[in-house]
């Protein structure tokens, strides 16, 4: 390979004295060309000390390149692309330009008719990819956020090919690409996220057709999709399908907040242009981050999204139409799915052919959404599910009417970070000004679009208190999760589990000015839908702390929450029996908080606390 390079590099020089008249015009061209920010991200150079020999790729793996200085130099690569595009083909797929379609596209762009491709050039694999070239558009799919992973607690973007219209295949079966994490076998939870935010991991695209994601975030997963479809030209389109076909496979360094599902994404996306979907000053990349900059995103002037198309979870879609059903109509669902009644029953079959409609599509859902995939044929569930399709075809044709509910696309969500500055009373002090500063991403009051209702995710979250020229440390949770599954409907294999997970340091009660403790918490619950608006959650669970003021390095805890959510307007109260594990004593703490969202960018809360001494504060909060 080393001497393949060094021939490539030695034509490449020889093409250059053809086509200029003098050395200085050659490596003005040569170095204008290197420089170029399109060249840039089609070899995905690292900012730094660009440009020249101190640039560096953020692609590791070796056959990416065709200089030997390739991965440091887009001088050195540049001239060995050149060079290699001149070669004569020795079998189909092995010239550069199979291999390197983008480069090959945006060479000739710049070098026009000075840069010719031989004759008898033939990339079957690249044509049976792009199925003779019939890719059409380009979609960013946006999943919601999944927290019995930590791969996929914000979320995860990937991106889809849409071909021309075929009688062949549906959209189903359009290929999409995907970038991640290569784990090997055995890595837990802990393991992986220490390993995915400190680069321990090399990450990498792959491609597949987009019915196996549908099928694993939305029916697995349980997990709504999104379909940001783009408006590109033709060309630019082209240039992102080309451009994807030479990274897959490529190795790079993965890093779970900035170098991640939605960087990489972002980075196919922006080699169309000179323009930056993301923002570039942040530490971290959120996957919706991504496809709120869609919204307001152009290239050459046009807006670049054009379409946003909703793809319900198994479990969306059970809920929609439950939803819908009339209260007698819930009843008699129940009683079937607790077999009690039977579909034979007259008290279902006499209803309208519409009521039975409804029912049914509603049961073939519901049979769907509690099933195990492991356990096939043994599942009751797949029984039922048979039974119910049956009797569905024997009533005459006909949807029933249900009617699409409205959902928020996530791009119309407030921005993930947050800022609020507070004024607070409490017991130790009259008056003290506050600040909380929560880079990502969501509590249970603005959990918007995109989000679990009543769920929590945040990691460093930091509070702070200032009075009588001093700072103080009031909280700072590493990580904090609120895992909520809601439990709508309440019928068997449907019931709302609950769990808290939280590490960090807090000041343990609010009547003392040095009650700073680590604590590592978690809980395990029930949740209870009492209204549209309204949901109820009980806990058991407990700590491991820091001893302070004698309280033990433990504790046990009973605690309820109850939320509620309508327009602009959400509340959340908690209450909590504490109970120390060194035998001195129980008590009572309790939280109310009240949110009023006035834009997607600023909100106000009131918040009154109770823990051996009160709080009451007032904040102002800015989402950036």
């Amino acid at each position: 390979m080393k001497s393949v390079r060094l021939v490539l590099i030695a034509m490449s020089l020889g093409w250059c004295a053809q086509l200029f008249a003098s050395t200085e015009d050659r490596n003005a061209l040569l170095q204008s060309l290197a420089n170029d920010p399109q060249w840039l991200k089609l070899l995905h150079y690292e900012t730094g000390n660009l440009p020249g020999t101190a640039a560096s790729s953020a692609i590791k793996s070796p056959e990416f390149f065709l200089s030997p200085r390739g991965q440091y130099s887009p001088l050195a690569e540049l001239t060995a692309t050149i060079s290699a595009l001149q070669m004569q083909p020795e079998a189909p797929d092995t010239h550069a330009s199979c291999r390197f379609p983008a480069r090959t596209r945006w060479l000739q762009q710049r070098l026009g008719t000075a840069l010719s491709l031989p004759s008898g050039v033939t990339c079957p694999q690249l044509e049976q990819w792009t199925r003779d070239n019939t890719i059409e558009s380009v979609s960013i799919i946006y999943a919601t956020g999944y927290l019995a992973n930590p791969a996929s607690y914000y979320g995860h973007t990937l991106l889809k090919f849409n071909f021309k219209n075929s009688e062949t295949h549906s959209d189903l079966m359009d290929e999409s690409v995907n970038y991640g994490a290569i784990v090997g076998d055995g890595d837990d939870p802990v393991t992986y996220i220490f390993k995915g935010i400190f680069g321990g991991y090399d990450g990498g695209f792959s491609h597949i057709n987009f019915y196996f994601h549908n099928h694993n975030y939305g029916e697995n997963e349980l997990r709504d999709l999104w379909e940001y479809r783009l408006t590109l030209s033709e060309d630019a389109t082209q240039m992102v399908v080309e451009h994807a076909w030479e990274v897959l496979g490529q190795r790079y360094t993965y890093y779970f907040f900035r170098r991640n599902c939605a960087f990489r994404m972002a980075e196919l996306i922006d080699v169309t242009s000179d323009t930056s979907l993301l923002r570039q000053w942040r530490p971290w990349t959120i996957p919706q981050s991504l496809v709120q900059s869609l919204s307001s995103a152009k290239i050459d002037e046009k807006p670049i999204l054009t379409d946003v198309r909703y793809l319900p979870s198994r479990q969306s879609r059970l809920y929609e139409r439950y939803e819908q059903l009339s209260s007698s109509e819930r009843l008699l669902l129940k009683r079937i799915a607790q077999q009690t009644v039977s579909l034979d029953d007259a008290r279902f079959t006499e209803l309208p052919v519409n009521a039975q409609h409804r029912i049914l599509d509603t049961l073939l859902d519901y049979y769907q959404y509690i099933r195990d995939p492991d356990a096939g044929a043994a599942d009751p569930a797949n029984e039922a599910h048979r039974r119910t399709l049956a009797m569905r075809y024997q009533l005459p044709p006909g949807n029933a009417d249900f009617k699409p509910s409205a959902h928020k696309p996530p791009h119309t969500g407030r921005p993930p970070g947050w800022l609020q500055l507070s004024l607070q009373h409490s017991t130790r002090q009259d008056a003290q000004a506050g600040i909380r500063i929560r880079p990502a991403y969501y509590d249970p009051l603005d959990n918007e679009a995109g989000h679990v209702r009543g769920g929590g995710l945040s990691m460093f979250d930091l509070q702070l208190t200032a009075s009588n020229d001093e700072v103080r440390l009031q909280q700072l949770d590493a990580i904090s999760i609120e895992s909520i599954s809601p439990g709508l409907t309440g019928l068997p294999g449907d019931r709302g589990v609950a769990w808290n997970l939280k590490f960090g340091w807090e000041q343990n009660r609010l009547d003392c000015d040095n009650c700073l403790t680590t604590r590592l918490q978690a809980d395990r619950g029930l949740n209870f839908p009492l209204s549209r608006n309204t949901a109820a959650a009980l806990y058991a669970g407990g700590a491991l702390q820091e001893s302070v003021q004698g309280e033990g390095p433990a504790f046990a805890r009973l605690a309820g929450r109850l939320t509620y959510h309508r327009d602009n307007l959400s509340a959340l109260m908690r209450l909590e029996q504490r109970y120390l594990i060194n035998g001195s004593g129980t008590y009572t703490t309790g939280r109310l908080e009240l949110r009023n969202r006035l834009s997607p960018t600023q909100d106000v809360r009131l918040t009154y606390a109770r823990n051996r001494g009160q709080e009451l504060s007032m904040g102002f909060g800015w989402y950036w």
